[in-house]
């Protein structure tokens, strides 16, 4: 006899199947062509009352109503991938030569299609649950984009909820924080001209070599100073720029590049607004032009008081262990843009203590975790519409 069971197993067996599929496939950030098709006709098959098949670029949203209106839960989850190399030896390797899955994000989406099985057989009595495959969340640029597309008001959400797999934390753990979960965080171009010179003519142009030396200095000692101020803030030099490959043109051009990082909105847009101060003050000392620009930002991930508590309960209920962090992540969530609309709940699962780290090239998401992310999911949902 076919039991419950063994459908559940064979449910199961698929969305490991779908797993490998787009751990095969994967698809850097505003690329996500292919991964958007297979997640596309995935959900179809779910029969949502709404399927919104591009929305801020390759994201997909599905929704599921119940019989009665109420608020609306929206569930998140990332499909990018990363530009690094594969070298694990597993069937499932990417085909994409450069590219893989080394945050997760296939188990991600993976989960969310999971839900959408479950949400395909049973809709909620009351309410609206959104599912949201997120385009771009490595750039920062995916949420961003959802919430500027006229679309987002078919999916608007009173409340949402996402995840992310955490290495080194035991397999299966729930792992939240009250307040912030994981740092605001955005990239820094800083910009001199001069003007250049042939190479066997330096004094006929204007070099900004000495002042990038400057600059230099002066930064890393600010980056000292900010060892001091709480909640976390700093910033890191990741590139700097000077001239073109080249012998026989004295330089007129120079970048600094930093990547700027804090626990708390403000402290970062403070920060960022001294550094680039400092620069253009060196600058017009220095007499050369100075512009700047930013790129990959993501705000800081925090959380909602009950969304945290809903989350703590859904874990309790499930009887999964709970660890609270005594600090937040330094990394960054392009989730934590959601809170502009709405409350927002974010937690950790753990994937094992053993796993590689994230973005490291021997990472896998572990298939194990699936039925985990989607129960906990499921019981969140239950909650905020039933409640």
């Amino acid at each position: 006899m076919f039991t419950f069971a063994m459908k559940q197993q064979l449910r199961m067996d698929t969305l490991i199947e779908l797993r490998h599929i787009l751990h095969a496939h994967p698809e850097l950030s505003g690329k996500e062509v292919l991964t958007n098709k297979i997640l596309n006709e995935w959900v179809k098959q779910t029969r949502p009352d709404l399927q919104i098949n591009k929305i801020g670029g390759y994201g997909l949203a599905a929704v599921y109503k119940g019989a009665q209106p109420g608020k609306r839960i929206l569930i998140r989850g990332d499909i990018d991938a990363l530009h690094i190399p594969e070298p694990n030896d597993v069937p499932y390797k990417s085909q994409n030569q450069g590219v893989s899955h080394k945050c997760g994000h296939d188990g991600h989406a993976t989960i969310l299609c999971g839900l959408a099985q479950w949400l395909g057989e049973q809709r909620p009595d009351q309410g609206e649950v959104a599912l949201l495959f997120q385009p771009a969340e490595e750039t920062g640029q995916g949420a961003k984009a959802i919430l500027e597309d006229p679309l987002f008001e078919q999916i608007k959400p009173d409340v949402a909820f996402g995840l992310h797999n955490l290495p080194g934390f035991e397999k299966g753990q729930v792992v939240v924080r009250q307040g912030c979960f994981a740092a605001a965080s955005f990239g820094l171009k800083l910009c001199f001209d001069g003007r250049t010179a042939h190479a066997s003519q330096p004094e006929t142009g204007h070099s900004p070599s000495e002042l990038l030396a400057l600059l230099i200095h002066n930064l890393e000692k600010k980056r000292e100073q900010l060892k001091a101020v709480k909640p976390l803030t700093t910033f890191i030099i990741t590139h700097s720029v000077l001239g073109e490959e080249t012998f026989g043109v004295a330089p007129g051009h120079a970048e600094i590049w930093l990547t700027l990082r804090s626990y708390d909105d403000h402290n970062l847009d403070v920060m960022a607004s001294q550094i680039i101060e400092l620069c253009h003050s060196k600058a017009k000392d220095h007499l050369f032009d100075f512009s700047f620009s930013e790129h990959e930002a993501f705000a800081a991930t925090n959380c909602d008081d009950n969304c945290i508590h809903i989350i703590e309960q859904a874990a309790q209920n499930l009887e999964l262990n709970i660890g609270h962090l005594a600090e937040p992540f330094r990394w960054s969530e392009d989730f934590g843009r959601f809170g502009s609309v709405c409350p927002i709940g974010f937690f950790g699962l753990g994937s094992g203590t053993e796993l590689p780290a994230l973005h490291d090239p021997m990472f896998d998401f572990p298939d194990d975790i699936l039925g985990t992310g989607m129960t906990m999911f499921w019981e969140i949902i239950r909650q905020e519409l039933e409640g």
